[in-house]
């Protein structure tokens, strides 16, 4: 069910440092091999028996967190395909997303606390700012699984879709982000990260730098061409 283990991790990493620059994607799609999305960390490769891990002062070359810092700070959305179970570390790097599409079979939430395992990537930060306080408590505390109805409901999820059409229904989704002008998105992303460790005017003297900086770009000119000919844009990204 798509256990995380270090070296997968890695190669995460290793993917996603490749595409930060990479001109021609568009967005980035994470999903889960199978009938799952990630059932967590694997537990019997972290235990005594298996590979040990030795926590560093700062936690700053942990691949979890490089995983979740990276899913972040690229500047093109990226979006979470879930289905069956999302757990823990999977629920972790779910939260990082932009987007979060899931299927009806979805079971989500962050069961380690049953374990008398802390979160450990993210957990405490993204889920207040998505829930609000009181339900990231009441999810995280308990331990529960969330189904996928209700996740939608309390804006855990992004769109929830029949599992059969989910496939299909997803990669509509994905393709009218990957079509949308995405430095513009890669902006209002970063925008909205500065946000979150910012006050008021610090904030708007951000979205005017890069107000700024988008004004330079191929498709704003699009943009505005588009509206004053009455027509739709066509993005290219640039």
């Amino acid at each position: 069910m798509n256990a995380l283990q270090y070296p997968l991790l890695m190669e995460i990493v290793e993917v996603f440092e490749s595409i930060m620059k990479d001109k021609l994607v568009r967005a980035v799609i994470i999903e889960g091999a199978g009938k799952n999305f990630c059932s967590g960390d694997d537990m019997k490769s972290m235990s005594p028996e298996g590979v040990k891990f030795t926590p560093l002062e700062d936690g700053s070359k942990m691949p979890h967190h490089k995983v979740v810092n990276l899913i972040r700070g690229i500047q093109k959305p990226v979006i979470v395909l879930l289905k069956g179970y999302c757990l823990g570390a999977g629920f972790d790097i779910a939260l990082a997303c932009d987007f979060r599409l899931a299927a009806d079979n979805l079971k989500i939430g962050d069961h380690r606390t049953r374990r008398a395992h802390c979160i450990l990537s993210g957990a405490s930060w993204f889920l207040p700012r998505i829930v609000g306080f009181g339900r990231a408590t009441e999810i995280i505390l308990t331990g529960r699984h969330l189904e996928a109805k209700e996740a939608l409901d309390i804006g855990l999820i992004t769109k929830v879709y029949p599992l059969d059409e989910f496939k299909e229904k997803s990669l509509e989704f994905v393709r009218k982000i990957a079509q949308m002008p995405t430095k513009c998105l890669g902006y209002n992303k970063a925008m909205l990260n500065f946000s979150q460790f910012n006050e008021l005017f610090p904030s708007l003297q951000n979205e005017f730098r890069l107000y700024c900086k988008n004004i330079r770009t191929y498709d704003f000119g699009e943009g505005m061409k588009s509206f004053i000919k009455k027509r739709e844009p066509k993005f290219k990204g640039r």
